[in-house]
């Protein structure tokens, strides 16, 4: 007889690697001890469903014995990655965890220690306070749109980005009003789940490193949902000290990452592993829905379009050269109008593009811009604002 002792820790720090996935075999009649998932044992449940039980319980400490194996560490970790890609939301509360295989004749006994960012009475808590909020904020009537727009909301609103990057949980976005990426993505994965969405926590990079976002189906197609960098919008400025009103430029930027394709959102993010195709632009979504829908129909559609700022896309509200943009500065004057609205599609060269244009526009100095970021084609939008006497 053979016995084989292998030990191997492995740590996950905030985002998991990727592993090949394959199926072990438990065997059916192998007792696993008093646990949550000793009752699916006893079911005959591969051991990728077996190993699942035990996370989705939270069990730090567990054990379990396989059998018709070739190679028993690399079909444990293979398995331990089938169970894991079962459920982003555990997938990703995982910290840190390490295994003993104790391998025999014709069995290797396996005995495991699984650390969690958040603990089940955490997790219970999430549901319990995401719960009230979706009864709160999905009223009725709400389309599937509406619904997916107000969780969005309701999170970019109560959570900002923790810079000390020690919090990486929904329960701690909940609890303390911060989180990193991570947490952002688990607390959007909870709720759009829970509201009837299919759901997916994406691992990624950026240009600062490792990032992690959503996707989301929506009427059969995916969309990419970044919650945490919508959330960094530039905040409401007061004026003359009266309440600080976000401006319609500042609600457009805050919905920058919101339903994506790839082709939109792959200019700043890459993602590490294989998830589903978002093909399709969130505007010509709207926009087909505008022409299929009633003219009520059609209005409510373009309500939505214009609360997440999409109708900025508009010609009438877009100009591409300084020629374009003098010309729009001309008839404001023309028409003692003191403020241009416009999304400039030369978002890199603005600031000297905006001077061109108030040259060419023969408007002597005396005027103020303010610039923010739209979407991820390179644009801006720009608030100009002629100064009294010019």
């Amino acid at each position: 007889m053979r016995n084989v002792r292998i030990i191997l820790v492995l740590t996950a720090l905030g985002l998991l690697g990727a592993w090949p996935l394959l199926r072990g075999v438990l065997h059916p009649g192998e007792r696993m001890g008093e646990s949550p998932a000793a009752a699916a044992a006893q079911k005959g449940l591969s051991l990728p469903e077996v190993i699942e039980e035990h996370l989705l319980a939270r069990e730090q400490k567990f054990s379990f014995t396989m059998y018709d194996y070739e190679d028993a560490e690399q079909t444990f970790k293979q398995a331990f990655a089938e169970a894991a890609a079962t459920n982003d939301y555990t997938a990703y509360i995982i910290d840190s965890y390490h295994y003993t295989i104790r391998e025999r004749t014709e069995r290797a006994d396996v005995e495991m220690t699984v650390n969690y960012r958040e603990s089940a009475d955490q997790t219970a808590q999430v549901d319990q306070i995401t719960t009230q909020a979706l009864q709160s904020i999905i009223t009725a009537g709400m389309n599937d749109h509406e619904k997916v727009k107000a969780i969005h909301d309701w999170v970019v609103d109560r959570v900002e980005y923790d810079t000390s990057l020690t919090r990486y949980t929904a329960y701690e976005a909940l609890l303390t009003g911060k989180t990193v990426c991570q947490g952002y993505a688990l607390l959007m994965h909870n709720m759009l789940t829970k509201a009837g969405f299919v759901s997916r926590i994406v691992e990624g990079t950026v240009s600062s490193g490792d990032h992690a976002w959503n996707l989301v189906r929506l009427d059969g197609q995916w969309y990419h949902l970044d919650a945490t960098w919508d959330d960094a919008a530039p905040p409401a400025q007061a004026e003359n000290g009266g309440e600080a009103k976000e401006s319609a430029e500042q609600t457009a930027s805050r919905y920058r990452y919101y339903l994506l394709s790839d082709k939109q959102i792959e200019r700043d993010h890459q993602w590490t592993k294989r998830y589903p195709k978002a093909v399709t632009a969130y505007s010509e979504t709207l926009a087909l829905a505008k022409e299929a829908g009633s003219k009520t129909q059609a209005a409510e559609w373009a309500k939505l379009e214009a609360a997440i700022g999409l109708d900025w896309l508009s010609p009438s509200r877009t100009v591409q050269s300084v020629g374009m943009l003098a010309e729009r500065l001309m008839n404001m004057a023309r028409n003692n109008k003191s403020e241009l609205q416009i999304r400039y599609t030369n978002g890199e060269n603005w600031s000297d593009d905006i001077r061109a244009a108030i040259r060419k526009a023969s408007i002597p100095d005396g005027y103020t811009v303010r610039s923010y970021p739209y979407g991820t084609d390179g644009s801006v939008l720009l608030h100009i604002r002629l100064m009294p006497g010019t």
